[in-house]
């Protein structure tokens, strides 16, 4: 299925008519492709879209391969419109898993903009935030709890969508970079 459209409030609709069927639920499952076409709509965009496609890269390339990604934020609304201004930012939380010590050692020191959101939103314009899924299951349902309440929710308390994308998507990452700086 693909992104739905923004509704009437300018944002990802939560449902799609009938929240009580799944499918019809946000986050709406899509590749990194279907985003890059679906939200690369100004310059702004197009540069938050390459740099969240680097983002994924060093993750894949640094062994980040178990899990999903949820996007929200003004990014995933029409910022354009409710504001009259630029997103500033994607934000992002990907759940992962499967990590070994020596891994995530390795993450800190060489890509330490994965688990600082203060860094990712610096260098990347991602506000990005990790859950470790793997780690005890009451703090993976805490941190869960919080991240749908913040992501499903506008500042001034109005519900919206957001979209999730698998990872380990090298192929579909890579046409999505092709896509970006073909437009």
């Amino acid at each position: 299925m693909p992104i739905p459209d923004f509704d009437h409030n300018y944002v990802l609709p939560p449902h799609l008519g009938d929240p009580t069927e799944p499918s019809h639920l946000s986050p709406y499952s899509s590749s990194i492709l279907e985003i890059c076409q679906k939200f690369g709509t100004s310059p702004n965009r197009v540069q938050i879209l390459k740099n969240l496609v680097e983002f994924r890269r060093n993750m894949t390339n640094l062994g980040i391969i178990e899990g999903f990604q949820w996007l929200g934020g003004s990014f995933m609304q029409d910022i354009e419109t409710l504001e009259t201004r630029a997103p500033r930012d994607l934000d992002i939380v990907t759940f992962h898993g499967l990590l070994t010590t020596h891994q995530f050692s390795l993450i800190i020191h060489s890509f330490p903009e994965f688990r600082s959101s203060v860094l990712s939103k610096k260098n990347f314009l991602l506000d990005h935030y990790p859950v470790d899924y793997c780690f005890k299951p009451e703090v993976t349902v805490e941190h869960t709890r919080y991240w749908i309440q913040l992501f499903t929710h506008t500042r001034l308390g109005l519900w919206k969508g957001m979209v999730r994308i698998e990872l380990n998507t090298p192929f579909d990452d890579q046409a999505a970079l092709d896509y970006l700086n073909s437009i």
